[in-house]
């Protein structure tokens, strides 16, 4: 868990808009913590869940797990680049290609798969020695597009 303000303040350092000597102001800071929300609500439509919680202001905890920290970090920063001054917001080859292999990582570690309800062909049997009798006729087979439990 970390706060919105540290995650923030480390995307603005990998682009060169905050440093000890330069810190981001308040207002930057206030854009980053829209941008977060605005890109975790993105990734929650994409199904990619990792459970965090939304900033109401940026000194708030993310509650993201640590193995996201730093995709987080490394995707916002390439968001907010274009927000600074071209000089100031440089957006590396590496920075880049981090963003996008961390991003493939939480979406295959966080995805949310829905699997569909089982549907059987009518020649499934129903099984060894298993068979409904009726008035005359014998059923050995699941019916067509039933659906089976567990």
């Amino acid at each position: 868990m970390t706060t919105g303000t540290v995650l923030i303040q480390e995307a603005l350092e990998q682009i060169g808009a905050h440093s000890i000597a330069a810190p981001a102001d308040a207002a930057a800071i206030e854009r980053g913590k829209d941008r977060l929300n605005s890109m975790c609500e993105l990734w929650l439509t994409r199904n990619i869940d990792f459970g965090f919680t939304p900033l109401s202001v940026a000194g708030d905890d993310l509650d993201e797990p640590s193995d996201v920290r730093n995709v987080i970090i490394d995707n916002l920063a390439v968001q907010l680049a274009p927000k600074f001054e071209p000089d100031a917001a440089i957006v590396s080859r590496e920075l880049r290609a981090s963003a996008r292999t961390g991003f493939e990582f939480i979406k295959t570690a966080y995805e949310v798969i829905t699997i569909s309800d089982k549907v059987v062909s009518s020649t499934l049997p129903l099984g060894a020695g298993n068979h409904r009798h009726g008035f005359g006729e014998q059923q050995k087979f699941h019916a067509k597009g039933a659906k089976i439990d567990g």
